[in-house]
């Protein structure tokens, strides 16, 4: 199976859903939904970078916030909240930190 739309869609549905898939209003759907998710994506990924500020990220921390960044808004704004809360909290002892 290459994906999962075999499971369900005959050459005969293919072929009749085809046409309907390439009209230009569809097409044009598409293409507001795509850019809606990545002005989404950019607005999240900026709420979520800030209270990292000077914290440095690696590539696996970049593309571990991207992929928050693509969550619904309740998601985003609850990560937010713990790295704001966790910036603003005392700094744990290092002598209680290696207990831990």
């Amino acid at each position: 199976m290459s994906n999962s739309l075999d499971a369900w869609l005959s050459d005969a549905d293919t072929r009749r859903l085809l046409p309907v898939a390439n009209r230009p209003w569809v097409r044009n759907e598409a293409e507001a939904e795509r850019d809606a998710r990545s002005r989404r994506t950019t607005v999240n990924l900026a709420v979520l970078r800030a209270p990292l500020n000077g914290v440095d990220l690696d590539s696996e921390d970049h593309a571990m916030l991207t992929w928050l960044a693509d969550r619904d808004a309740d998601v985003v704004a609850g990560v937010r909240s713990l790295l704001d809360r966790a910036r603003a909290a005392t700094p744990i002892p290092e002598a209680e930190r290696e207990s831990l």
